[in-house]
């Protein structure tokens, strides 16, 4: 229940944001990315075990450090209506995510920004604003900045230790799929299940699903796209999430373009003189209008 109500949200936050816009875009189909299709091919071993040892080394490999991010893109959300907008992204590792959206002429109309303790959207068009504990979005699931920032980025991860790396390999199972395997997390959190799928030919990520145990339907899924190699690594320059929330489904597409990695990067912190404040309490009444 946790997970579903987090999900949903941060979606509306998302929602919000888009419909702050004055001119608004129709959104694309909706279809998810299609992870580049690739020839399987099967590495000589002498064990199973040492397949899945290795596999899991190459997985943690694909992961550089990073310092910061910022790139140009879109963004996209539907939940009953469509709607979409370009947007800038910046990121600051572990401490802040920064996204403005800019549908006509590069001009701002809207803001999210989540650092580590604090969640705050502006409204430009209609000049108010949320701001509130980052609480609000994590619900008391231990997800820090960095693991929203690993969801964003196509990056596997541990909840509540941080980014996969092959010290957390005990902590996992690699499962054998058509063309790909899955990486999925032994111990469950608060009733929920959650695993990466990865394709076999190049590591390149293709999804996240979060499933209630005993379910096989995922009630949160993310699928990725444009797998591209950078600084950072592997990075997943599409995504997009589905998820039923609340007897509701929303879908939020992002895509990235032109990807800088650690250079200084402006996080606009300010909240505008004028602006009225809205209450969390009033976030779901605005899913179906603006």
């Amino acid at each position: 229940m946790i997970i579903k109500q987090t999900t949903l949200i941060a979606m509306t936050i998302a929602m919000t944001m888009l419909s702050s816009c004055g001119t608004m875009h129709k959104a694309s189909s909706g279809t998810p990315p299609t992870p580049t299709s690739n020839t399987t091919t099967t590495p000589t071993v002498v064990t199973e075990q040492i397949t899945s040892a290795q596999r899991l080394d190459d997985i943690a490999a694909t992961m550089s450090q990073w310092h910061t991010m910022q790139a140009g893109g879109s963004m996209s959300v539907s939940s009953g209506r469509d709607l979409s907008s370009s947007m800038q992204v910046r990121m600051v590792r572990d401490q802040a995510i920064y996204i403005s959206l800019r549908p006509v002429l590069g001009i701002e109309v809207a803001r999210l920004l989540i650092t580590a303790d604090s969640v705050y959207a502006i409204d430009k068009y209609h000049k108010r604003y949320l701001a509130e504990k980052v609480t609000l979005l994590t619900a008391g699931v231990p997800i820090t900045v960095g693991t929203v920032q690993d969801i964003l980025l196509g990056r596997s991860f541990l909840i509540g230790q941080g980014t996969f790396t092959g010290a957390f390999k005990p902590q996992f199972t690699l499962s054998e799929q058509e063309g790909g395997y899955t990486l999925t997390a032994n111990e469950s959190y608060k009733g929920y299940n959650y695993a990466f799928g990865y394709q076999k030919a190049n590591n390149h990520i293709s999804s996240l699903d979060i499933v209630p145990a005993g379910s096989t339907t995922p009630i949160y899924q993310v699928q990725y796209g444009n797998v591209k190699q950078t600084a950072a690594g592997n990075i997943a320059h599409s995504l997009h999430a589905d998820a039923t929330a609340e007897g509701q489904h929303l879908s939020l597409e992002l895509n990235y373009n032109d990807i800088e990695w650690n250079r200084e990067v402006k996080i606009d912190r300010s909240i505008p003189n004028g602006y009225k404040r809205m209450s969390a309490s009033s976030l779901a009444s605005l899913l179906g209008g603006n």
